[in-house]
């Protein structure tokens, strides 16, 4: 596959078709015959909510194929899953309910790879850190084996895609910071000649280029082909999974090696939304999860597989708040705001700053929506651009050129290099002209344009005087927000956008051993199945730890690449 077989126009075509940055593939699935109990509502659910329910084994099934292995999900997971069992000489069929393979981030984390041995990082500093983040609830033996085992992974993507012409930019950048813990992880693969400064229009092709190569060995992928459930033995053991062909009708494919399941979480179902992670997203604008409908998840359960406790999503505050906005549950009604997630000051809709800033965006969402109205006013000067140079912020949220050879410099929804320029004209004069974004040459026109009556206007300069003088003595007091993250608001003109929430994905998912098989209640092992992905608990079930960028593509891609040496018994 030849650089010119991924187009700019191409790559943009597949981002508008299947939302924005969509970590995982999306797929669908569910098994018929559970052989311990459906997890959740063991746990002490009082309602059965209707997707808990299993289906009945169809009976018309027009075609049944054979094959070694099975994987539901042609997204990040799948493909390294389905193209690590074609090299090991395996007869593989992929489902995928979509008409292509899914957009995945260019951004894969793995750590200690050989291909970046300058940047070794500790491990067990590392397993500290990403506990600390989750409350203790994280499985650390599942941290262990992506931290020791995703360097391999990302050995074989290069040595697997290097051949098509892809090349594997290591970007990393960590700010002069001695409290900021920014881990060597993250790899961006991009086809064609790599431009440090970016933009690099080869990025986001790495799944389309695995594809060609799976092919190239004789995998086969069945489009428009959800899975609708596992066919399960008498032991319980998964052999097979039964498919709805657009064209066949309903198929049951055998899996003499296994099932691997990998389909995004359920992002996109908001029955499981509402049951699962009551009030985690409620206050999101957008929702960028599609066809991640819970069914990899939905498919675990009734095979008898427990959920995880919790329940989290992966929540970007980059929703910007047209006037007149109200939380519905439809996630709709808001637009995308990358600035939304730099660490200007933020007041609440009494004016009230409320928060350090400098905070992760999954916390930041999170600060806001505990507020009045359940969202924030992001604040910031004219002076921006040297302000948001001078935050250095890392991964998905940076905004200026990084350091050379450390980032792709490239906006992730247009593609183009990001400067003053391109910021003014692609991200803030569009929402000036809406109205969705404030704009006033005076404090107290920016508070009546932000809707503050007397008393909010008067709490609200109050409030940013405050701030001021915090930014000019180089220490905030009141919230502990570091210097270099500080920003004074005291030259016109001025702006103010109210964020919310974009909900990506949702990141807690079934219970499973380090080989990514799924465990029952009372910890045995569902033979023949695997899951992967957003579909796999035991990483996030409260929070994405987005300092670690990259990770929930690498450690998709690493359990991935570990169920299926395993279903096919190879190291």
């Amino acid at each position: 596959m030849g650089e010119s077989t991924i187009s700019r126009r191409n790559f943009l075509a597949g981002l508008t078709a299947t939302g924005a940055l969509a970590a995982a593939g999306a797929l669908a699935g569910c098994a018929p015959q559970a052989q311990g109990g459906t997890g959740a509502k063991d746990a002490g659910d009082a309602a059965q909510a209707s997707w808990r329910d299993k289906p009945e084994m169809p009976t018309d099934i027009a075609e049944t194929l054979e094959a070694d292995l099975v994987v539901v999900g042609a997204g990040n997971g799948g493909m390294v899953a389905a193209t690590t069992a074609a090299q090991n000489g395996a007869k593989v069929i992929v489902l995928e309910k979509g008409s292509d393979v899914q957009a995945a981030r260019e951004a894969i984390g793995a750590l200690n790879s050989t291909l970046e041995p300058d940047h070794i990082e500790d491990v067990p500093t590392l397993l500290n850190h990403a506990n600390q983040t989750q409350a203790g609830d994280a499985n650390m033996l599942m941290y262990k084996t992506w931290a020791e085992q995703s360097g391999e992974m990302m050995e074989w993507m290069k040595e697997t895609l290097g051949p098509k012409g892809m090349l594997f930019p290591f970007e990393w950048h960590k700010p002069d910071d001695p409290h900021a813990y920014y881990p060597a992880m993250c790899y961006n693969p991009c086809m064609g000649e790599y431009n440090p400064d970016g933009p690099n229009y080869g990025a986001y092709a790495h799944l389309q280029v695995m594809r060609e190569v799976y092919e190239e060995l004789g995998g086969e992928i069945l489009f428009l082909t959800p899975a609708k459930m596992l066919v399960q033995d008498d032991s319980g053991k998964v052999t097979g999974v039964i498919a709805e062909s657009d064209e066949k009708g309903t198929i049951q494919i055998n899996a003499k090696d296994g099932v691997i399941v990998c389909t995004g979480g359920y992002g996109a179902n908001d029955e499981m939304l509402q049951d699962l992670c009551p009030g985690n997203s409620n206050w999101c604008a957008l929702r960028d999860s599609i066809t991640e409908e819970g069914d990899g998840i939905r498919m675990a359960l009734w095979a008898g597989a427990e959920l995880e406790a919790g329940g989290a999503c992966m929540i970007w505050n980059r929703a910007i708040l047209p006037d007149g906005f109200t939380f519905d549950g439809s996630y709709q009604g808001g637009d995308i705001f990358l600035p939304g997630s730099q660490p200007f000051l933020h007041v609440n809709a009494n004016g009230e700053r409320f928060m350090n800033e400098d905070q992760c965006y999954p916390m930041s969402y999170a600060g806001g929506a505990n507020q009045p109205g359940h969202f924030s006013w992001i604040v910031w000067d004219g002076s921006y651009w040297e302000d948001i140079q001078q935050f250095d912020t890392c991964g998905c949220s940076r905004l200026a050129p990084a350091p050379s050879g450390t980032a792709f410099n490239a906006d992730v929804y247009d593609c183009e290099a990001i400067t003053k320029e391109h910021l003014d004209s692609f991200w803030l004069e569009p929402r000036i002209e809406n109205g969705s974004l404030k704009k006033c040459d005076t404090l107290d026109e920016l508070a009546e344009a932000m809707g503050f009556d007397a008393d909010q206007a008067a709490t609200f300069k109050a409030n940013v005087e405050r701030y001021n003088e915090l930014v000019a003595a180089g220490q905030d007091t009141d919230f502990g927000k570091p210097a270099y993250r500080m920003s004074a608001v005291d030259e016109p003109p001025f702006y103010a956008a109210r964020i919310a929430g974009e909900l990506l994905v949702t990141i807690h998912g079934v219970i499973t051993d380090t080989e990514s098989r799924p465990l029952r209640k009372d910890g045995s092992v569902i033979e023949g199945l695997y899951v992967c992905g957003n579909d796999q608990g035991g990483f996030y079930p409260h929070n994405y730890p987005s300092n670690f960028t990259g990770i929930n593509a690498g450690r998709t891609a690493t359990f991935a690449r570990i169920a299926a040496k395993h279903a096919l018994g190879v190291k």
